[in-house]
Order: structure tokens, then C-alpha cells, then sequence
């Protein structure tokens, strides 16, 4: 009985510590990165660094060592934006 409960008080924590979180009609799974900047409209949400690396073209190329969660407008016309990370993941989305 009280390995059930400390497997249920287990299950319970990574419950809570793997909310997913919404940006208005954007919806992310995991927690919230801390960290927030507004490109040109586009809003990034990052754990850890985040640096543009260069242009190439109509296209910023952005690195990161963390999560990383990116909401585009629904209209946007800036330059399209290449994100990658060499620690977490990168998520990306539209609002409608």
C-alpha cells in the first residue's frame, strides 16, 4: 500500500510539473520557458540562451540551448525565422 501511494504522489508531481500553457489561440506542451522577447510581432518564449545568428537570404537563423516555444501572427509578413536548439525542443505556432 504505501509504495501505491508514493507511486501515485510520484505520478502526481511530474503531473504538475509538465503543465501545457497557452498563448491565445496558441497551445504549448511543458511549462512556460522564463524568458520572453517580442520579434517584429513574433513572440519567443526560451529556457536558457537564445541569439540570432545570422541572415541568409529573406531568413534569420536563430540558436538556442534550451526549450524554446515561438507564436507567430496570424498575418505575418517579416522575414521567415530558422530556430533550432542543442538542448530542449523548438515549438512553433500560428495564432488563428
Amino acid at each position: 500500500m504505501k509504495r501505491m501511494m508514493l507511486l501515485l504522489a510520484f505520478c502526481g508531481m511530474l503531473t504538475a510539473a509538465m503543465a501545457d500553457w497557452t498563448y491565445g489561440t496558441a497551445r504549448f506542451s511543458g511549462n512556460q520557458p522564463s524568458s520572453c522577447l517580442n520579434h517584429g510581432g513574433v513572440m519567443i518564449w526560451y529556457n536558457g540562451s537564445l541569439e540570432q545568428t545570422g541572415i541568409s537570404g529573406n531568413e534569420e537563423i536563430w540558436q538556442g540551448t534550451g526549450d524554446i516555444c515561438v507564436v507567430f501572427p496570424k498575418n505575418y509578413s517579416g522575414r521567415q525565422l530558422r530556430i533550432t536548439s542543442t538542448g530542449g525542443t523548438v515549438q512553433i505556432q500560428i495564432l488563428r
